[in-house]
């Protein structure tokens, strides 16, 4: 790993970024479009791009929570499957 990002002091935080650099694939979802609105004001208002705001927020998420207690706290906030599913 290259190095430790830390977040601003007292948000509690800090992401491990890989040393080398990675491969990247294409990632298409749907979110709210609140989301979607906030994330683009945020990208243009600092001057990064929306999908290094993306991962780094999901290497938080996923970073701090084991696969059971993300399903969990997904649910609890409303989250479902959103893809049409094969008769």
């Amino acid at each position: 790993m290259r190095k430790r990002a830390d977040a601003p002091r007292g948000a509690g935080l800090s992401l491990v970024v890989p040393a080398e650099p990675v491969t990247l694939s294409k990632l298409s979802v749907n979110v709210a479009s609140d989301v979607a609105h906030r994330l683009r004001e945020v990208a243009f208002e600092h001057r990064i791009s929306e999908s290094s705001i993306v991962e780094m927020a999901l290497r938080d998420l996923l970073g701090r929570r084991s696969g059971s207690e993300l399903t969990a706290f997904i649910r609890e906030y409303g989250g479902i499957l959103r893809r049409k599913r094969r008769a």
